[in-house]
């Protein structure tokens, strides 16, 4: 048995749901494929699939084992990658995981650069907002807001993020602006429900040189950050978000800042990722790019607005 050769299929057919494409991406035949998984699932003595006539989808078992095929499959590509002209033109795929506003507002627009200059990398970009397991989930870099207390992980700081708290014109003419943080009591927030915690995040804010956390009341709660800001640009309330996501309507004065004598310092952005002996090829440029991309934003260096 070639039991390469049948990892990347299985790896394949897991990641397409069907044996026929898996088929076309491998240059084989369908019923080569099926064979292949066959003397797979015969020489590991489990099910690795679940196959009905509508889909096909992992068992616990395949699962398990498609992350390490994963990742030895992209250790050999690597390998294979640093003895070749990868490092001239890096190749292979590249698991990449950010939240979510971070890669609509700042990473997808500006992909199609990266992807003319290195045409030999293919990116599975993941956006969410929880916290992902960076070994666990099989993810090449990870694009991290805030602290690390990770000592597993090797991380790159390539920014800063600002928050700020605002609100439309008319909403503050309505219920007043805040002039301090005991102000809030009298106000509604749009609420952002944080993907970990099921919950609201609090409030934070400094004041006399401490760290100060507010709860705040509302009607609404979203847990999606441009959900929030268009709730706020709707007059649904106050919102404490990043400054990088509100700017525009700041500076075009849908929105307006308030309570900037409180704001927390800048928290730190990371890409992050596994430790290793060599890093390859295809992470290194797009970390460097990710870098150059993130350095060329002020509202992502810690810079307020002017």
């Amino acid at each position: 048995m070639d039991t390469l050769l049948s990892m990347r299929v299985f790896a394949r057919i897991v990641e397409t749901g069907s044996f026929t494409r898996s088929a076309e991406l491998t240059g084989l035949t369908t019923p080569r494929v099926s064979a292949l998984l066959r003397q797979l699932e015969q020489h590991l003595r489990c099910k690795l699939l679940n196959r009905t006539t509508r889909r096909v989808s992992p068992t616990e078992d395949g699962s398990a084992y498609y992350q390490r095929c994963v990742a030895v499959l992209g250790e050999i590509d690597d390998m294979e990658a640093s003895l070749s002209r990868a490092r001239v033109a890096p190749k292979g795929k590249l698991r990449v995981n950010m939240p979510t506003a971070m890669a609509k507002h700042i990473v997808i627009p500006t992909l199609p650069e990266f992807v003319e200059r290195f045409p030999d990398i293919s990116i599975d970009l993941a956006v969410t907002d929880r916290q992902v397991d960076l070994v666990g989930e099989g993810v090449d870099c990870v694009v991290r807001v805030g602290e690390l207390p990770d000592s597993a992980i090797v991380a790159r700081r390539i920014g800063s993020m600002s928050t700020c708290t605002c609100a439309t014109p008319a909403y503050l003419a309505r219920h007043g602006t805040p002039e301090s943080v005991d102000d809030l009591a009298h106000h509604s927030a749009v609420a952002y429900v944080s993907a970990d915690t099921g919950r609201p995040r609090p409030w934070e804010y400094a004041v006399d040189g401490a760290q100060r956390t507010v709860s705040m009341r509302g009607a609404i709660a979203v847990s999606d950050a441009d959900a929030q800001v268009d709730c706020a640009i709707a007059g649904l309330g106050l919102v404490k978000t990043s400054l990088y996501l509100v700017e525009p309507a700041i500076r075009d004065g849908r929105l307006r800042e308030v309570l900037t004598d409180f704001n927390t310092p800048p928290r730190p952005v990371s890409v992050v990722y596994p430790p290793s002996r060599h890093m390859p090829p295809k992470l290194k440029v797009f970390i460097e790019w990710l870098s150059a991309l993130y350095a060329g934003i002020p509202a992502l260096q810690g810079q307020r607005l002017s």
